[in-house]
């Protein structure tokens, strides 16, 4: 049972046995610009292979690194990630796939041959698991989440669906949230976690108001390709937070809503339960 304590418009903590506090809603950002993402960080280098051959080096929270032979018109020749780290075969290879500093390597000839090596992209700080593991979830019988510890007030989780990675999330001063299937997990800087599924809004989300279950609005804006949502429940009206690259949580001490950065909207009300979808009242 999870019980909510107001203490204050935007200073909420929700205590219980199986959920710790959350943070308030965020505060103002400002939006990054249009295609940023900033758990995400790409390159591209010459392969050893020449003849115009590339490979394209991609370091992801959600998904790990990946690396992809590209041929001299830009096709996809091989790729190695998570899943497949080493193709002896096309000379290609990641050590440290789901690490923090994943390094890619190649070679032109089996055997003896050495590996020529290139560190993947770095990516931000908050992108990068740090933590030591301290509990994991099984969200349901093919998806698990461990949650990681940095400090007191700084948590991260990594979720796995079929052994992949799938998401990230970093906790630290402002809730972490992510959006995966019809699956919402939202994480505070405490290490205390909620999850539902359901509850979202559809592909090609509309820009507008948004009314939820319990009566509260959400109005969904965007600006320069970044979207960005604004909460208004009983307690008034939040600042718009904007999901630059990354989910972001809103939220007063009964209603929970994630943004995804690609418009996707989540709630999750307290007491409900049933949780339904926000529905679209228009521009």
């Amino acid at each position: 049972m999870r019980t909510a304590l107001r203490t204050a418009l935007a200073a909420v903590a929700l205590v219980g046995a199986t959920t710790a506090s959350m943070v308030p809603a965020t505060a103002a950002t400002s939006p990054a610009p249009a295609g940023s993402s900033a758990c995400v960080a790409a390159t591209t280098i010459p392969s050893v292979y020449g003849g115009g051959m590339k490979v394209r080096l991609v370091g992801s929270a959600d998904n790990g690194a990946s690396a992809t032979l590209l041929d001299a018109k830009g096709h996809a020749v091989a790729t190695v990630d998570q899943s497949r780290p080493t193709d002896l075969a096309d000379g290609l290879k990641i050590t440290g796939v789901l690490s923090a500093k994943p390094v890619f390597g190649q070679r032109s000839q089996g055997g003896t041959t050495p590996w020529q090596s290139t560190p993947f992209p770095a990516l931000s700080a908050d992108c990068t698991l740090h933590g030591t593991l301290s509990r994991t979830l099984r969200l349901d019988a093919r998806t698990t989440a461990q949650i990681f510890k940095v400090s007191a007030d700084h948590h991260q989780a990594r979720v796995f669906q079929g052994g992949r990675l799938v998401r990230f999330l970093d906790a630290h001063s402002r809730a972490g949230a992510a959006l995966f299937g019809n699956r919402t997990l939202v994480l505070d800087p405490v290490g205390g976690t909620v999850g539902w599924t359901g509850a979202e809004t559809a592909a090609s989300p509309r820009p507008g108001r948004y009314r939820l279950a319990n009566g509260a609005i959400v109005e969904l804006v965007r600006h320069k390709g970044v979207y960005g949502a604004r909460l208004t429940t009983s307690h008034g009206t939040f600042p718009v937070s904007y999901a630059k690259g990354r989910p972001v949580v809103l939220q007063d001490d009964v209603t929970l809503v994630v943004l995804g950065a690609d418009g996707t909207l989540s709630n999750h009300i307290y007491g409900k339960s049933t949780q339904k979808a926000p529905v679209y009242l228009g521009a």
